[in-house]
């Protein structure tokens, strides 16, 4: 039966949780043909979902070969991290120095409340929640040229998170409570640059070596 997602944006968002989550990519490869068969959909909206993640280093597009997923490599691991935590920053600086609007807060505030009835100790469940709160960010940050360049930086840190997650999912968990519960404190007392630059200082810590 064919999956009857359409446009661009929703196939990325699929294609983005199979990388992350290692799910429907057996070979590694991404093949124009088939994903247009599994959608049901022209090559057209493929390859802009497949330009999309590209942009985020989700996948390399090589000639004669394809779309490849990028692999995790330890030796890029702190650059990653770093390059994510520093555009987190510019957004701090970036953002508004009036309080927060209290929509904003509630949209955190609902996330932490999705931690306490969600099964976190599954992947998929830790994934969406991550996955939401980037977008929440996102959407919070005015500027549409930085807060394109924090989802792409963003969703390689949220790769390495699901990484750990496979070996550490109780500290992983611990850490996403600790981002979502100093966001929220953050942004309900002081600022939306108050939140930005505590959640940069908080995932920056993912850039130290995993422990298997």
């Amino acid at each position: 039966m064919l999956n009857q997602v359409k446009s661009s944006a929703a196939i990325a968002d699929t294609l983005r949780a199979d990388i992350c989550l290692n799910r429907d990519i057996a070979d590694g490869m991404l093949h124009e043909v088939a994903l247009a068969q599994r959608f049901g959909v022209s090559r057209t909206p493929i390859r802009q979902a497949l330009q999309r993640l590209a942009y985020e280093r989700m996948i390399a597009v090589k000639s004669g070969v394809g779309s490849v997923v990028t692999p995790l490599e330890e030796s890029m691991r702190a650059d990653d991290i770093c390059a994510a935590a520093a555009i987190i920053e510019a957004a701090a600086k970036c953002a508004p120095s009036s309080p927060a609007p209290p929509t904003q807060f509630m949209s955190l505030a609902g996330l932490l409340g999705m931690m306490d009835i969600s099964q976190l100790d599954q992947a998929e469940a830790f994934f969406e929640i991550r996955a939401q709160l980037l977008n929440a960010l996102s959407e919070m940050i005015e500027n549409p040229i930085l807060s394109d360049a924090f989802r792409a930086a963003y969703w390689r840190l949220l790769r390495w998170s699901l990484r750990d997650f496979e070996t550490q999912p109780q500290a992983q968990i611990a850490h996403l409570r600790e981002v979502l519960q100093t966001a929220a404190r953050a942004m309900k007392s002081g600022t939306l640059a108050v939140c930005f630059e505590q959640i940069a200082e908080i995932e920056g810590r993912l850039a130290g070596p995993s422990q298997t």
